[in-house]
């Protein structure tokens, strides 16, 4: 692609559309994650339990079952998918500013039942957002709204992560949540200038055919269940890494102020940049060699933990360990997002994207659930080799089906 097309592309309504909405995607998550690990770590939660808080997340890996119904039923705003973006961004603004109110410690049940439903709210929200997406982008254009997907979520991630860490050193994380709630405006604003899909023209499909048609389209392909697989696998050890890193670098002597400032903050700046080249060298080298290079480079960042950890409370190390890993894994996210719009059909995009991600939310959920048993079993060392060898099978997999994958070019 000519320098002065992908300028085209990049500057385009599209795809400020696709990094607003994005942002609006990756902001719920580290507040019933990241964030919410190191509030309760911060009032010594115990790790096991941090760890069982991942079960709250399993929205995001049974979204597959409501999916169909918000592809087939239609809110009398806008575009079809942007009323359903309008709704479920009040309410998860209403849920944050609730959860904000809570106690991890005097009330448990009570904050993980509002984080489940913040879950909940945000997996119907990456429906309609993911099934927008897929429908909205060319496969010309596919490449570059990954990476600006990647990109705005990230800038999302580093809103919640790190600017909400920073502030809980000087307020009171009710107010936090607070801030975090105000923020959802952003993903407001862009399904109030999202354009209508192509796909939204054609006639609608039946109910029935919404929940079939999707399922199908999928199974169709050559070792479907094999490429289906794969999306469990591919992340599995950035998955089982992140789940333990705050707590990790909190008993490493970091306080919460360098957690927001280096693990959130530098952290999801070198992120933006991990994304921006790597929409430029998927648009180079294709799907296939991307997925190999980025997931290679995916799996051996991990091990900078372990250095990490021989250095002590060591500050040019934090940077340094924190850069590698969020450039390696902001450059996997690239590849693996361009990979799963490109599995997705026009018109049946939502459950499609919903099924393939829910897929990949169930590694999120299910693997890091055991993280803090791990962790204590082998060591912070022991734990992060762990991590980045459980990225084998998923590269494995990856030359087992090198043919099947879509060869796409942005």
């Amino acid at each position: 692609m000519r320098a002065k097309e992908y300028l085209q592309i990049f500057t385009s309504r599209k795809m400020a559309v696709t990094a607003l909405l994005a942002f609006s995607s990756g902001l719920p998550l580290p507040l019933v994650s990241g964030t919410l690990d190191v509030w309760m770590r911060s009032e010594a939660v115990d790790l096991t339990v941090i760890g069982l808080f991942s079960f709250v997340q399993l929205p995001y890996s049974l979204k597959v079952l409501w999916a169909p119904f918000m592809d087939f039923f239609r809110l009398p705003w806008l575009h079809a998918r942007a009323g359903w973006m309008l709704v479920t961004q009040a309410l998860l603004a209403a849920a944050l500013f609730t959860m904000g109110q809570l106690n991890p410690v005097s009330s448990p049940w009570s904050i993980a039942g509002m984080a489940f439903l913040v879950c909940f709210l945000a997996a119907s929200q990456d429906i309609a957002i993911d099934g927008y997406r897929a429908e909205l982008l060319s496969e010309k254009e596919r490449g570059m709204g990954a990476a600006l997907a990647s990109v705005g979520g990230r800038v999302g991630f580093l809103v919640s992560g790190s600017v909400a860490l920073i502030l809980s050193q000087h307020l009171p994380w009710s107010t936090v949540y607070t801030v975090m709630a105000i923020c959802m405006g952003v993903g407001v604003l862009g399904a109030l200038l999202s354009p209508r899909t192509e796909a939204e023209n054609h006639s609608r499909i039946s109910l029935k055919q919404s929940v079939v048609d999707p399922f199908k389209g999928i199974l169709s392909r050559e070792k479907a269940l094999w490429m289906l697989v794969f999306v469990l696998l591919f992340k599995l050890g950035d998955v089982v890494a992140g789940k333990m890193l705050s707590p990790f670098l909190i008993d490493t002597g970091f306080s919460r102020e360098q957690l927001g400032l280096v693990n959130k903050g530098f952290g999801m700046i070198v992120s933006v940049i991990g994304g921006i080249l790597g929409g430029a060298l998927y648009a180079k080298w294709g799907m296939r060699k991307s997925l190999w290079i980025f997931g290679c480079l995916q799996m051996l960042s991990n091990f900078v933990f372990v250095a990490q950890y021989f250095s002590g409370k060591n500050d040019a190390m934090l940077f340094l360990s924190v850069g590698i890993e969020n450039f390696c894994a902001s450059l996997g996210s690239v590849a693996f997002v361009a990979f799963l719009m490109a599995l997705c059909q026009s018109g049946l995009a939502g459950t499609q994207y919903a099924i393939l991600s829910s897929l990949f939310a169930l590694t999120r959920t299910l693997a890091a659930a055991p993280t803090g048993f791990l962790a204590k079993s082998l060591g912070w060392p022991g734990f992060f080799v762990l991590s980045a060898l459980l990225a084998l099978p998923g590269l494995w997999l990856l030359r087992k089906l090198w043919d099947q994958i879509p060869e796409t070019k942005a």
